[in-house]
């Protein structure tokens, strides 16, 4: 590679870096793969509706008596887990990684030409 490739690869590679930052930053726990969390946890801490001889799951009861308490539990749920332990969010960062050893790379290869 010419040393006007390697620059303009090296210049690619940090722009590819900033947007995957930017993906990182903005990143947002996506609300619908945690539903069922959600469910099981509102399932598991608290007793069973019994009407007459009937029994109903405490989230789907809340979920048809009361939808917007339904959400807003959810949301608060959602919003208690941490980021970083989410599985998409691991899988940016390791994204970035690999594009910051790349970047690593091209820079030592252009220091190695200039010598």
């Amino acid at each position: 590679m010419r040393k006007k490739q390697l620059q303009d690869a090296i210049q690619n590679k940090n722009e590819e870096i900033a947007e995957k930052k930017s993906e990182i930053d903005n990143f947002e726990i996506d609300i619908d793969e945690h539903i069922d969390d959600y469910e099981e946890m509102l399932n598991e801490t608290n007793d069973t509706v019994r009407i007459g001889s009937l029994e109903y799951a405490p989230a789907m009861v809340l979920k048809e008596v009361d939808p917007t308490a339904y959400d807003c539990g959810l949301n608060d749920y959602v919003d208690s887990l941490d980021k970083e332990d989410d599985p998409k969010y691991k899988e940016l960062e390791e994204q970035l990684e690999a594009l910051e050893d790349e970047l690593t790379d091209l820079e030592d290869k252009l220091e190695a030409m200039e010598d």
